[in-house]
């Protein structure tokens, strides 16, 4: 009996899930040229073929993968806006460990821009590009409802978002084997002790 026509796109967006998981997974832990196509495959429980289906190369998988995941960095931070009740520094505090959880899982993706000029490195650049903005502006929108409450001093909207951004990429790059917890604590605690009268994060 063939399956009912508003059911083949489900079924096709659960299986390009699954292979989209299993290429975070590997692509996260791995440097991308490590990272074969069979392997993604055999993770996802796919052929090679079926996954050629869903994305024409590996460059492709990997792009999407990025995307995926600055995607759902993006709905997080964007999650922190909606509860105005909550303090400014409460939710600052949020996507701080938010951003520090997804950049810290793209690694490798970090260090394959490192003065590398191949299409792959540029496409990337420019995803992360694209994303830090809207990444940018959820962090101007908290650090504003901060100064309008008068919980946050009057800081350049324009700049501190992106310095935030810059701390936790270059932290996250010469991290090493600290666990991320201690870079997490550290840009929140000279972040507040900037911008608040608040004590020091702990």
């Amino acid at each position: 009996m063939p399956l009912d026509a508003e059911e083949i796109p489900d079924w096709r967006a659960r299986r390009r899930e699954v292979i989209l998981n299993a290429a975070a997974e590997l692509f996260a832990g791995r440097d991308y040229a490590s990272v074969q196509v069979e392997e993604v495959a055999k993770r996802a429980g796919v052929g090679k073929a079926t996954l050629y289906r869903y994305f024409p190369s590996k460059e492709e998988l990997y792009l999407e993968s990025l995307e995926r995941a600055l995607g759902g960095l993006e709905h997080k931070l964007n999650a922190e806006l909606a509860p105005q009740q909550v303090p400014a520094s409460v939710r600052l505090s949020a996507m701080v460990s938010a951003l520090v959880d997804t950049l810290s899982e793209q690694l490798q993706t970090l260090k394959l821009l490192g003065g590398d000029q191949s299409d792959l490195a540029d496409r990337t650049r420019r995803i992360l590009r694209r994303r830090s903005q809207r990444t940018a502006t959820a962090l101007q929108q908290v650090l504003a409802d901060g100064m309008n409450s008068g919980e946050f001093r009057k800081v350049d909207l324009e700049i501190v978002p992106l310095l935030i951004i810059g701390m936790v990429r270059g932290g996250i790059m010469q991290l090493g084997d600290r666990p991320r917890e201690a870079l997490e604590r550290s840009v929140i605690d000279i972040l507040m002790s900037g911008i608040t009268n608040l004590p020091p994060f702990i």
